[in-house]
């Protein structure tokens, strides 16, 4: 990996914590977590690459787990057949 990798990489990973954003009326809480889920697991490969272990892990660890996506919630998967129904 190039030092011009490098600042690529941590670049796309500091405009997708810009672009970050709290749940409101327009982002779910389930989009937040997995924004943020996806930001930490980019730090984290890139951490991996640069130093050649797991922050927080031995180095010969497999790696961290994979996080599942929390599941939708029933409301929201009505109002959303809703909304679809109606432009329809």
């Amino acid at each position: 990996m190039t030092e011009r990798d490098i600042v690529q990489r941590l670049h796309a990973l500091c405009l997708m914590a810009d672009r970050h954003r709290a749940p409101s009326h327009r982002h779910t809480a389930e989009d937040f977590v997995a924004q943020r889920d996806e930001i930490r697991d980019g730090l984290r490969r890139c951490y991996r690459e640069l130093t050649g272990n797991w922050p927080g892990h031995e180095a010969d660890a497999a790696g961290p787990e994979r996080r599942q996506r929390p599941p939708v919630p029933t409301a929201i998967l009505r109002h959303r057949e809703r909304t679809k129904a109606a432009r329809a």
